[in-house]
């Protein structure tokens, strides 16, 4: 069994706003974390807001946990956002798309103190959903790249920012 470094868990705080990012089987390991929001809100603790952002080539073949997220969403748990990259019509063809597309909602969760977890893949998926955050966070202050960078980076060193990758 693999053990994430650092260490891969949420915020002590049940009521901190969450930031889900799985596409494929990355989301599994989300899937820990909207459970036990679940839980805690059925024996009466308050819990925050989840947006979650998962993705697959197709919503008929592939995508995992669909009627677990369905009813999430059904509860009020979480709020899914989906990507379709072998679906044409569909408005997000990756997470990071999806993002974009959302990006007034992602940029109040963070105002609000979100925590951003990000499970999958390392090469192409991760890096692309750190640009995205860094263009939501652009797009909303104007800084430019360096600066809108330093701040990803800086949700990281705050323990805002986790990943659980792989190549």
């Amino acid at each position: 069994m693999r053990v994430p470094s650092p260490p891969f868990a949420p915020p002590a705080d049940p009521a901190t706003p969450l930031i889900h990012v799985g596409p494929g089987t990355g989301i599994a390991t989300l899937r820990g974390f909207l459970e036990e929001r679940a839980w805690q809100r059925e024996n009466g603790t308050k819990v925050g807001p989840s947006q979650v952002f998962v993705g697959c080539r197709h919503p008929e073949h592939d995508w995992f946990h669909r009627e677990k997220m369905d009813a999430w969403q059904q509860a009020g748990i979480a709020q899914v956002h989906t990507a379709f990259s072998a679906v044409v019509d569909h408005p997000a063809r990756f997470v990071q798309d999806a993002l974009i597309a959302e990006s007034d909602t992602v940029w109040q969760a963070l105002e609000d103190g979100a925590y951003v977890y990000v499970c999958g893949d390392a090469r192409r998926m991760a890096p692309a959903v750190r640009e995205a955050l860094a263009a939501i966070h652009r797009s909303h202050t104007g800084s430019d790249d360096e600066t809108a960078r330093q701040w990803v980076d800086q949700l990281e060193a705050d323990g805002r920012y986790q990943q659980d990758v792989f190549a």
